[in-house]
């Protein structure tokens, strides 16, 4: 029996398992990445399409991250399908982790340099398709070496991650705001030095284990799954489309909504560090609770409703009393529903995972939902604010859209 096959009523410790250095380093690479993610599109690229395009901000945002998520969209699935593959002495993934920071780094440096929206997109596209090579086999690790009965502390640590990262990348951007240069190559370089040491920490020979084989139709195949043979893979990917889409607008244009949603004006900047505090504070809440009782309880779905029901409670907020202070409540509320959900979602994505064999493909497929989220999510939610002239519509959107995700996850029938 491998040892990811273990029954959820099987719990021995992550000692015992040799996995607490995956752990640690997954959580220091994941949350690198995370704040990566979010002081550049949050804060540097908002900043940058300001002045490039002041009066068409909304716009030129929507237009920069939509696109620029096709990068990722590409290279999610095509990473995993080609670490699923690859046979070296420091493993199958680390090789295209390596070649991703590092392509991380001289995009970040080159999108720092950026005048235009079109260099801009351009960069911004390549750094979403490098990033996506370092993500994708990172999280590829939980399926792969974790026995289902201990996978419930690796989901709340990519939850915790997530929530830690977007509190350390709102502060860093705003530390960095007026120095973007030394903020973009500062970021890209804490991204190499994690995955430096994740691969060192991790590195395990691959050579002796078969290689699945690798023809045109494999890659083709990389962008599919089919969800009538797999019901429960189709509407977790759906479910989590839907989620991301309602919630990864109001984070992409946090900046803007702050400025002109909750009245702040210029000082915007030097508020999102208390925004991402408050979030955080709320995840330190929701996701080890969740997290604890995926685990003890062996249960995903009823944790994924009543985290969904937070989150909507707390975007409700600011839609009722739109200033900092209801924008406070709502980033609070939403750490405590988006940590606990994603501390049980990376649970639920490993039980409906179709083979073994092409986990890095599958799993490429499920994080194809974050990107799909980003593109269609932000360029319909940035053209309704620019025909509305409103960031107030982005709540009441974000709101059905989570409800939608969750409706979704019911239909899931084999999976508690």
């Amino acid at each position: 029996m491998s040892i990811s096959s273990l029954e959820p009523t099987q719990r021995p410790s992550l000692r015992d398992l040799r996995l607490t250095r995956l752990l640690v380093t997954l959580v220091i690479s994941s949350t690198v990445l995370f704040l990566l993610w979010t002081a550049l599109q949050s804060v540097f690229l908002a900043l940058q399409v300001q002045r490039i395009a002041p009066g068409g901000a909304a716009g030129g945002l929507a237009l920069v991250v939509g696109v620029g998520a096709i990068g990722a969209l590409v290279a999610a699935p095509v990473a995993g399908a080609l670490s699923d593959r690859t046979r070296t002495r420091i493993g199958g993934r680390a090789p295209w982790m390596l070649a991703g920071a590092v392509a991380t780094l001289v995009l970040a440096v080159l999108l720092a340099r950026s005048t235009s929206i079109a260099e801009l997109t351009v960069y911004w596209l390549l750094l979403q398709l490098s990033t996506n090579f370092v993500f994708t086999p990172i999280t590829v690790h939980i399926p792969e070496r974790v026995p289902v009965a201990r996978r419930g502390i690796f989901s709340a640590a990519i939850g915790l991650c997530h929530l830690a990262g977007v509190l350390l990348g709102q502060s860093f951007g705003a530390a960095f705001s007026q120095t973007l240069m030394l903020g973009y190559a500062l970021a890209g370089a804490l991204l190499l030095v994690s995955v430096l040491a994740f691969v060192a920490v991790n590195r395990r020979s691959n050579l002796d284990v078969p290689r699945p084989p690798f023809r045109l139709i494999t890659v083709l195949r990389t962008f599919w799954v089919n969800p009538v043979r797999y019901p429960a893979f189709g509407w977790t990917f759906l479910g989590r489309f839907l989620f991301f889409t309602g919630y990864f607008p109001l984070t992409a244009y946090l900046l803007y909504i702050l400025q002109d949603y909750a009245g702040l004006g210029g000082s915007a900047v030097t508020r999102m560090p208390a925004m991402g505090l408050a979030g955080m504070v709320g995840s330190v809440i929701g996701t080890p609770v969740a997290g604890w009782l995926s685990d003890r309880l062996g249960v995903t779905r009823p944790l994924i409703y009543a985290c969904a029901g937070v989150m909507v409670a707390g975007i409700l907020v600011p839609l009722i009393h739109p200033s900092f202070a209801g924008m406070l409540v709502y980033s609070f509320l939403a750490g405590v529903g988006f940590g606990g959900y994603g501390s049980v979602d990376y649970v639920l994505v490993t039980k409906v995972l179709p083979s073994e064999d092409d986990a890095g493909k599958d799993i490429g497929i499920i994080n194809m939902t974050t990107t799909l989220s980003q593109t269609l999510g932000v360029a319909v939610a940035g053209a309704l604010v620019s025909a509305l002239h409103s960031y107030s519509i982005l709540f009441p959107l974000a709101a059905a859209l989570i409800v939608l995700g969750t409706v979704c996850i019911a239909f899931i029938r084999d999976v508690r």
